[in-house]
């Protein structure tokens, strides 16, 4: 089995290529949820670390902090250290143990998604490593549209670890994420193929069904490497030995005839007929390079179509051409269940999910908003007050049903105080009522255009974007009878 590391600075797309390779069927071990796992609560590794960070950086119920503790490793470099002393031994524990269970289940590859993979020596694991790369200027923007932050906040965050650069000359593969997401998933097959003819080479194939943390490549995508691809280098075929051709005797050959030809054919037959060879070689070309072109614009559409359907987590299920959520087991109940409890539009719901946490239940924000609908603890609990959730813990907003329950709650009061205005509802979900209300001016709606530029806008175009294309991808049928307005009517 192969240990392929994958890393990248912050901001390039990493996570985007683990979600790809693990959509294939690779096993995938993510060095961040180890480190949520040995931090969860009755581990011993949480004891370890209150006891060398103190209390304050425990929640009351027994849980840590990891805002706390994330914002003061941030600006101490000796917290840091105490912090790594704690917990790389049992980072690299864990992850030799996954290694080493993939390799006993038969997987030919293994990824090992780190981001300081090189920093802290995981290269040593691998058997190759591939980089995700940006320059920084396109790194910059990103990390400043994705978290909010500004030109300065985000720098800092990029210069206080190892550079896209630095990462990238030190890798065996490098992936350049600066064009389109068709075109990373594409260079990230042409990997694969390279990797999957190696094992092949090597004798490494399987020749039973793959482990149960593998699945085949699913047949509509564009990107496949094919099993009959991987079955290794073509065989150089010998050339055929020469033929003896034997001469005819000379009473078998056929002898020029001494008459002459009885008709002549007129000139102008002979310029007719070749304009006419002509003619007709001219449209037999251009019918085939029509068919060419033709079949080339159908790839590349399928291509497209692919990267779509791979971008908004959507696939198509056999002959039925019904459009089916990819994480349909886990969420797309209760994204119906709770959209339709609170009169809002499920593709409306999905929409905001995927430019919220692209459907990361685990997620945190740099400041502090969680879950998938990624709501503030002010925000959840003043939910929970409304909603009389007894005894509420902000921890809860790692529960996806939770965390869909209380968002699509949040959305619903939005729609009812805004009279139900998409822009409205959308820009106030991100950057909180009473700055829309300013935005109004003491209009009763809001357009798209008249936003003033800035993170919101460009929330609020993405949303509305997504969510039409979630409507026909996803839940066109499910939504025909709903209201124009998008987030819903209301509920009073």
């Amino acid at each position: 089995m192969r240990v392929i590391g994958l890393t990248g600075s912050i901001a390039c797309g990493k996570s985007t290529i683990s979600r790809y390779l693990i959509s294939l069927g690779f096993p995938v071990i993510d060095g961040d949820q180890i480190s949520r796992e040995l931090t969860a609560p009755g581990n011993p590794v949480l004891e370890e670390i209150r006891h060398n960070f103190g209390d304050r950086y425990m929640n009351e119920n027994g849980n840590l902090n990891r805002r706390a503790l994330g914002q003061l490793i941030f600006r101490d470099e000796h917290a840091r250290s105490r912090l790594d002393a704690v917990m790389a031994p049992h980072l690299m524990r864990m992850t030799k143990e996954g290694i080493e269970q993939y390799r006993s289940e038969g997987a030919d590859l293994c990824f090992l998604y780190m981001p300081l993979l090189l920093e802290k020596g995981y290269d040593s694991l691998c058997d190759s490593v591939w980089t995700v790369w940006l320059p920084e200027d396109i790194q910059l923007s990103r990390l400043m549209e994705r978290d909010s932050l500004s030109e300065e906040d985000a720098l800092r965050r990029i210069r206080s670890v190892m550079s896209s650069d630095e990462k990238a000359s030190r890798a065996d593969h490098v992936i350049d994420n600066s064009g389109t997401v068709r075109q990373t998933f594409s260079a990230v097959d042409r990997l694969l193929h390279d990797e999957m003819n190696s094992c092949a080479v090597a004798g490494s194939l399987p020749s039973a069904q793959p482990s149960s943390r593998q699945v085949s490549f699913r047949s509509q995508s564009s990107f496949i490497v094919s099993q009959s691809d991987l079955t290794g280098l073509p065989e150089k075929q010998s050339s055929d030995p020469a033929i003896s051709v034997m001469d005819r005797p000379a009473a078998a050959r056929r002898q020029p005839s001494s008459r002459k030809a009885a008709w002549k054919m007129a000139l102008w037959l002979k310029i007719a007929l070749i304009a006419s060879g002509v003619l007709l070689a001219v449209a037999i070309t251009a019918y085939s390079m029509m068919s060419g072109y033709l079949s080339k614009q159908m790839k590349l559409h399928e291509e497209e179509r692919n990267a779509v359907f791979d971008h908004y987590f959507v696939r198509v299920s056999g002959d039925s051409n019904e459009f089916e959520y990819r994480f349909s087991d886990r969420y797309k109940a209760l994204i119906l269940q709770y959209a339709s409890k609170y009169n809002l539009d499920p593709a409306f719901v999905a929409a905001v999910i995927l430019n919220e946490s692209t459907f990361r239940a685990d997620v945190v924000s740099p400041v502090g908003a969680r879950g998938l609908m990624q709501l503030m603890s002010d925000t959840a609990g003043w939910i929970a007050e409304k909603l009389y959730v007894r005894e509420f813990d902000f921890d809860l907003m790692f529960n996806a049903e939770d965390n869909i329950r209380f968002g699509c709650w949040y959305l619903n009061w939005l729609s009812d105080y805004f009279g139900g205005n998409l822009v409205c509802v959308i820009s106030a979900y991100h950057t909180g009522q009473n700055k829309v209300k300013e935005w109004l001016n003491g209009n009763k709606t809001l357009e798209l255009e008249n936003l003033p530029d800035g993170p919101t806008k460009d929330y609020a175009r993405k949303v509305t974007r997504d969510y039409g294309i979630y409507q026909v991808l996803w839940l066109s049928g499910n939504t025909a009878d709903r209201a124009s307005d998008g987030a819903g009517t209301s509920s009073r």
